[in-house]
């Protein structure tokens, strides 16, 4: 659920810039072309692990119970800050709202096959450390059983490694939700007459099947289930359960129903990885206005973003004090990308060259490549869905009640870090695109996808100028890192 910015590279004339951020003027680029785009500061990481071959070890064997209440009594401790952080990122759910417990329960239990050992069937990892079969990234609170960061942003790497702060490209959020939501529905419907949208009744009918078939199931799951009916039941429109249905593993909307904040906009954004998020420091070094976090760029640092997921997740965000939620950004900002695996140095220089040679340098100047002003949607060429994020009616003011003062909507797009695409295998800002060959148009043009909101047109940038070997050299380079 956090910051997700757009791709966008290999142009010999970059795109005009947006209306927002500095100017950028040849001198500019030039002393941008000397430096190395992707150079990163040295960071503290606490001593933590972030990259493991088991999740036992991302969790520090278990040592992150506690972490927070030792900060609290050494807060001049940056290791402990960190630690802190790190247990928040797995295991705090800020008071959001969450799903049933007896549901998700009875779902790991009884509909094992479907849903997999800790919802593996839905790309998430198990916790080692829980006691109730639950992944990292789902915890039970105060109002059920509630997502954390670590759902969305810790994931395996090709190698098989898993690492925290990837992208969790393999997570399956719309089906998840539908199994939570609409398979209670599907399954009380002859009691609710709730309709269910055909897509998403496809989505969960192995669940349907399976409960079907078992009476003794079906008495127990039942029970449980109408016990739920005493409590206010979130509206689910037919509509949105087919959008939940359409989006593929690594996307979502998270400001729409049955979720507590409906922007009345369906938008599709992809899961970014949390490498590498600039410093206020580099931030100011740049010349950038500010971080420009989330797709749309409208955030302004990592500590407001923090501040906004709890928000916009409906949470308790009223007991949380900036210091309360520094740990947590501390610690993101902490995270790197993992080496890249080794890629023919010869093929990377070359590549290296031609990214500046090509204009990729004039979007993404910034730190780990990241771009330093926002750009329309018509000027990239994307599924322009998104510029509807969180203001509907397009009036430049942002809806729902949440009080967005120091984030304003922008209906435009921001171009992404580059580092750590050699783990990631969805592009642009909605995920369409499922590698950098497709992108550059290796194999030709893309075919197309007319899904509204899920769109694979535009940033063509390289498709017809570039010849094969160039597009090699360059994808090299973009892997290296």
């Amino acid at each position: 659920m956090l910051l997700q910015l757009l791709l966008a590279c290999a142009t010999p004339k970059a795109p005009a810039a947006g209306d927002l951020g500095g100017a950028e003027d040849s001198a500019a680029l030039e002393e941008a072309a000397a430096a190395d785009p992707f150079a990163s500061p040295p960071v503290d990481d606490g001593g933590l692990t972030n990259v493991a071959d088991n999740a036992m070890d991302l969790v520090e064997g278990g040592g992150l119970v506690g972490a927070c209440e030792d900060y609290a009594a050494n807060p001049d401790d940056t290791a402990l800050k960190l630690r802190c952080g790190k247990w928040m990122f797995f295991y705090e759910d800020f008071g959001t709202a969450g799903v049933p417990t007896a549901l998700v329960d009875m779902l790991l239990t009884s509909f094992s096959d479907e849903v997999g050992p800790a919802f593996s069937a839905y790309g998430l990892i198990a916790d080692p450390t829980s006691a109730k079969g639950y992944p990292l990234g789902l915890v039970e609170g105060d109002h059920g059983v509630a997502f954390t960061c670590a759902s969305c942003h810790m994931g395996a790497l090709p190698d098989g490694r898993l690492a925290v702060g990837a992208a969790n490209l393999r997570f399956a959020y719309g089906p998840l939700n539908l199994a939570f939501a609409v398979f209670p529905l599907a399954a009380l419907s002859a009691v609710t007459g709730a309709e269910i949208h055909p897509d998403a009744q496809a989505a969960i009918q192995p669940l349907l099947d399976h409960l079907a078939a078992d009476v003794g199931l079906q008495l127990t799951f039942l029970g449980a289930l109408m016990g739920l009916l005493s409590e206010e039941i979130p509206a689910f429109s037919v509509d949105n359960q087919g959008h939940y249905a359409a989006w593929p593993a690594g996307t979502m909307d998270f400001l729409i129903e049955p979720l507590p904040i409906d922007d009345e906009a369906h938008t599709v954004s992809k899961i970014s990885a949390l490498w590498g998020i600039p410093t206020e420091a580099e931030v100011e070094a740049a010349g950038m206005t500010h971080a420009m976090l989330g797709w749309t760029g409208n955030t302004t640092s990592l500590r407001h973003f923090v501040g906004l997921f709890d928000a916009l997740g409906g949470g308790d965000g009223a007991n949380w004090a900036a210091a309360d939620l520094e740990p947590l950004a501390a610690y993101v900002e902490s995270l790197q990308a993992p080496t890249a695996p080794a890629v023919d140095a010869p093929t990377v220089e070359r590549g290296a060259d031609l990214f500046v040679e090509a204009g990729c340098i004039a979007c993404h100047q910034g730190p780990r490549g990241s771009g330093l002003k926002l750009y329309s949607y018509e000027e990239i060429g994307t599924d322009d869905a998104l510029a509807a994020w969180f203001d509907a009616d397009m009036d430049g003011e942002p809806c729902c009640g949440v009080d967005m003062s120091e984030d304003p909507v922008t209906h435009a797009l921001k171009s992404p870090r580059l580092v750590g695409l050699w783990a990631m295998d969805r592009f642009l800002h909605n995920g369409s695109v499922t590698s950098l060959d497709a992108l550059l148009c290796v194999e030709g043009p893309r075919v197309p996808i007319d899904t509204p909101a899920l769109t694979n047109g535009g940033h063509t940038y390289g498709c017809d100028t570039l010849s094969a070997e160039e597009k090699s050299d360059l994808i090299a380079y973009l892997l290296s890192h």
